[in-house]
């Protein structure tokens, strides 16, 4: 998990965004330093979360299957199928 505060305040660059399966509206970002040689960051604002994905491009994660669609569950990230 990475600071939320922090990296908003950084105003990192918005890639896109997703609805997951749990109606969490989840924002990409590129990591305001590091850029485009760290993996993409989801962020959900109503939860005030932020985490480093496995991800370097949004293909698979905004993909309609959504089996690789980020999730916060209980403070963490999973991904889509994790949740069944």
């Amino acid at each position: 998990m990475l600071n939320y505060e922090k990296l908003m305040n950084a105003a990192p660059t918005k890639y896109g965004e997703v609805l997951n399966a749990k109606n969490q509206l989840i924002e990409f970002y590129e990591h305001p330093k590091f850029g485009e040689d760290y993996p993409v960051i989801a962020v959900c604002h109503a939860l005030q979360l932020a985490a480093a994905t496995t991800f370097y491009e949004l293909d698979d994660m905004t993909a309609e299957h959504g089996e690789y669609t980020p999730l916060f569950v209980d403070g963490a990230i999973i991904y889509g199928f994790e949740l069944i």
